[in-house]
């Protein structure tokens, strides 16, 4: 576990940019233009292209990144490490990060106390590891990322807004949609991710049933970001992947698949909201739901995943905030290789006793500027095999920074740009 290594923000990142591309652009024009809620887009946008851009970090944080990225299975070293904290109780210890962006390079590095983000893209980390016991530890990290007066309700209705326009678009007028309207966003993102399939079907319960699908094309990249591409040859596009999310009862109301580098999409939707993939199509989206996955990879040479890995999902739906919080309370069937999987039986169990493990993600109405919030909390129990197995993951960490991480971080800044451009001049042509 490293919370701010690039691994887990380029999947963050990634996740944006294909939602972004598949599903917002063909109905961007759709939010009136020169509102409210198109200029808090924008806003949101240039946030994000400054947070996930060029880095310059300070010696303090250069320092701790390569720590956290070894700490994330196996905390003690790094408990014990007198300069990896600014502040430590008996049981405890903690630190925070501040962020913003400067001269087009984004800034970041290590507090005693940060300030609460207030201008756009300002950002604010914490990070707290416990030791519980001896060898048993829990990780706590919260990310705050300003980004301006844009309302969580706002965020909201322009999605709403895109799943009406879903309902009323054919993929002829989808796809013509990308290239007429966002001629810039389309092109940037075009390089890595392909559209292949946008099937949009009406049925006889007033229902749109959508199959998206797009397709993972490091060797778009290859020539302005080759260290990118090769990162991504190697560590994305082996990633298998089955994700189911029902509601309690057992109704399926969206689906994701990954294989081969093809990510596909399925979900229906009716009056602006989705609805149950099969059947009626007067529910809408409870509280709370299901979410169950297969997923596996390739750590060199070594096949590993995991079968029936679920989360308890919580919605969080009121005026001034809108997220998801996702709970882990029972153990996988971990796929692994043999020898590594009959030592871990126990530490792999761990993370899910109660409490559990969670993650969270939110966008929150906030004094002085509105915030996307991420929060995240698990627990570790310390073997001599996890050193073993934080060590690959170390090594794709490692994999990531050297090099590859400088090219990703200059081409998700590209894509957001091009995309906050686009909506500008359809804002102006209007």
């Amino acid at each position: 576990m490293c919370q701010h290594g690039r691994v887990h923000r380029l999947a963050v990142t990634l996740a944006l940019l294909m939602a972004l591309w598949t599903i917002a652009l063909p109905s961007a024009r759709d939010l009136a233009p020169g509102s409210t809620e198109s200029d808090g887009l924008r806003i949101v946008l240039d946030a994000l292209a400054d947070r996930f851009g060029p880095t310059e970090r300070e010696p303090g944080f250069a320092a701790l990144r390569p720590k956290l990225a070894r700490a994330g299975l196996v905390p003690s070293p790094m408990f014990d490490d007198v300069a990896a904290w600014t502040t430590r109780g008996d049981s405890w210890r903690a630190v925070e990060l501040a962020g913003s962006a400067a001269g087009g390079v984004y800034h970041i590095g290590l507090r005693a106390e940060a300030p609460r983000p207030a201008v756009p893209g300002q950002y604010r980390g914490r990070m707290r590891l416990e030791r519980l016991a001896a060898g048993r530890f829990e990780w706590t990290v919260s990310d705050e990322l300003s980004i301006g007066q844009a309302r969580p309700s706002d965020l909201a209705g322009a999605l709403d807004t895109i799943l009406r326009v879903a309902e009323r678009s054919t993929e002829v007028s989808a796809r013509a949609a990308i290239a007429e309207r966002l001629p810039r966003a389309a092109a940037r993102f075009g390089h890595l991710l392909r559209l292949e399939t946008l099937t949009l079907q009406p049925d006889a319960h007033g229902a749109t049933s959508v199959r998206l699908a797009v397709r993972l094309t490091p060797d778009g990249i290859r020539g302005f970001a080759p260290r990118y591409a090769a990162f991504l040859e190697r560590y994305a596009r082996p990633v298998r992947l089955s994700l189911v999310v029902a509601d309690p009862g057992g109704v399926t109301w969206w689906t994701l698949e990954a294989a081969d580098g093809l990510w596909t999409v399925r979900l229906r939707v009716r009056d602006g909201s989705l609805v149950p993939l099969e059947g009626p199509a007067d529910r809408r989206l409870p509280g709370r739901l299901r979410a169950t996955a297969d997923l596996s990879t390739r750590i060199g040479r070594f096949g590993v995943g995991a079968r029936r890995l679920a989360a308890d999902l919580a919605l969080t739906r009121t005026p001034v905030e809108k997220g998801f919080s996702a709970l882990f309370l029972e153990e996988p069937d971990w796929q692994l290789p043999f020898l590594v999987e009959t030592f871990l039986d126990s530490p792999l169990h761990y993370p899910f006793e109660t409490p559990g493990s969670e993650v969270a993600l939110t966008a929150r109405e906030a004094p002085g500027g509105n915030l996307l919030v991420r929060h995240y909390r698990a627990r570790v129990r310390e073997t001599w095999i996890l050193r073993w197995l934080g060590g690959k993951v170390d090594g794709a960490v490692g994999d990531f920074r050297r090099g590859a991480e400088s090219e990703a971080d200059l081409y998700h800044r590209a894509c957001l740009l091009a995309l906050r451009d686009d909506l500008a001049s359809l804002d102006a042509s209007q």
